[in-house]
């Protein structure tokens, strides 16, 4: 029985070789992203069965098993990214509502404030204190979700 290093094709492919090739994507109903990271962790899983004098053996197109993946999934990749910061745009813009709504309330005391001390008027209602806490839970989290889209972004892309 061969095993999984002596297997190869006409093109001295070995298994990593043919592992990196991309899959069809009616195979796959993903979006690039989902394809892309299927494609990656199969590709990974499939090293760990290989020899690592395997995973350098040039095809006869002097190419490694490395150098066939990136090249199958140039395009992948773009689309990824194209997809990736489309979503991000989408999802900052409404993060950036959500957070200008939020800070509004956040500064409009509800009751208003007592005009001599500037000190709100429910201080002692334990509803203005549940406002005051989801609100500033609201704030903080609608912040952290607009911070995250923009860094995704001015993030770089890579396979």
């Amino acid at each position: 029985m061969a095993s999984l290093d002596d297997m190869m094709d006409s093109s001295q492919n070995n298994l990593a070789h043919m592992v990196g090739r991309l899959a069809p994507s009616s195979v796959l109903d993903r979006t690039p992203v989902q394809h892309s990271n299927y494609n990656k962790s199969f590709y990974g899983n499939v090293q760990k069965l290989m020899s690592p004098t395997e995973l350098i053996k040039e095809n006869i197109h002097k190419e490694t098993p490395a150098m066939v993946f990136t090249r199958e999934h140039q395009d992948l990749i773009k689309q990824g990214e194209s997809w990736m910061k489309t979503t991000a745009e989408s999802c900052n813009i409404t993060a950036a509502l959500i957070v200008t709504v939020v800070f509004a309330a956040s500064i409009t005391v509800p009751g208003g404030s007592n005009q001599e001390y500037g000190i709100p008027v429910f201080k002692k209602e334990t509803a203005f204190t549940i406002f005051a806490v989801s609100n500033a839970l609201s704030l903080f989290s609608a912040t952290t979700a607009l911070l995250m889209f923009l860094s995704i972004l001015n993030a770089c892309f890579s396979e």
